[in-house]
């Protein structure tokens, strides 16, 4: 076994794309290390940071569809612990509802946990457009990308009222 090993691990080929992708500090491309001192030199950051950019709807709306999948992963997740809870899911939500002290606060809670809900499901499908292809061009990623934030708010909304 330990035969094969070696012969497998000393195949030419092998060894010469793995010196490639060695995670040293040794620099592998032409230029890199000049290009990194001379960055340094002028004091130039690694990378560009976010800070530089003028924020855009289409950076915002990726943005935001990262963090409310994160927290549309904290509320089933959160539903699902409460579950197990003592007295169930239903028990909390009728505690919740005790302490509220309007109508008007609670439905502008619901709204905000639900948000995240179908805010990310809407965009979901605007994902699933461009997978097959469609919606591409810059003025329709504008247009589906508003659409998207206005229904999900309408529709979060609507379903916070009614349930």
């Amino acid at each position: 076994m330990a035969a094969i090993a070696r012969v497998t691990c000393n195949l030419p080929a092998r060894s010469a794309a793995l010196r490639l992708l060695s995670t040293t500090s040794e620099y592998k491309v032409p230029g890199t290390k000049e290009f990194f001192d001379k960055n340094a030199t002028l004091g130039r950051p690694m990378s560009p940071h976010l800070t530089i950019y003028k924020p855009q709807l289409t950076s915002m709306l990726s943005i935001t569809n990262r963090i409310t999948g994160v927290a549309y992963g904290a509320v089933v997740y959160g539903g699902a612990i409460l579950t197990v809870c003592p007295g169930g899911f239903s028990s909390y939500v009728h505690l919740a509802e005790s302490y509220a002290p309007g109508a008007g606060l609670m439905l502008a809670v619901k709204s905000v946990v639900v948000w995240p809900l179908v805010y990310h499901t809407l965009n979901g499908f605007r994902h699933l457009a461009w997978d097959m292809g469609k919606g591409f061009g810059i003025q329709e990623v504008y247009k589906t990308g508003w659409t998207t934030f206005g229904i999900s708010l309408a529709l979060s909304f609507l379903l916070a009222a009614f349930l």
